[in-house]
């Protein structure tokens, strides 16, 4: 009786909550030939919140660039393209993770130059068994993180 009982009790409350976030469509004739079909309120107004009569922004048709969000409430901005070198940097940072780290704990990037990670990199990547691809690739990452 109590698995019962604790089973409807779940049940009720996925319910009640599913029925709290799905978008309701309420507001779209509402008759008002004076208020536009779609109205841009600001991020703050209507955060979490359905406004009387508005309707939610249907989905773009055309092409359109990307958009990031940039962790700051009601901004965005269009993606930064990337060069091959910012390319090899990110690949060599999660091959430099996965096979520098594996014998030994990772050393921090900022604490050598760029030059003494080229002689780091000659004695270290025999023994983890980079290619001359990977090599190259976490060159890039510790030489774009290295010490200034």
């Amino acid at each position: 009786m109590k698995k019962l009982l604790s089973a409807l009790i779940l049940v009720t409350l996925v319910w009640s909550c599913a029925k709290k976030i799905a978008p309701s469509n309420s507001g779209a004739s509402s008759g008002n030939a004076n208020m536009p079909a779609e109205t841009n309120m600001p991020a703050e107004t209507n955060f979490g919140k359905e406004q009387p009569g508005t309707v939610a922004p249907a989905i773009a048709t055309t092409a359109q660039a990307p958009i990031e969000n940039t962790g700051t409430f009601g901004t965005k901005e269009v993606p930064k393209s990337t060069t091959a070198e910012e390319t090899a940097a990110v690949s060599g940072q999660s091959i430099f993770n996965a096979k520098c780290g594996r014998c030994h704990g990772l050393k921090v990037t900022t604490d050598y130059t760029a030059d003494r990670w080229a002689s780091i990199l000659a004695v270290m990547a025999p023994r983890a068994n980079l290619n001359d691809a990977e090599r190259q690739n976490v060159y890039a990452y510790v030489k774009a993180n290295a010490k200034k």
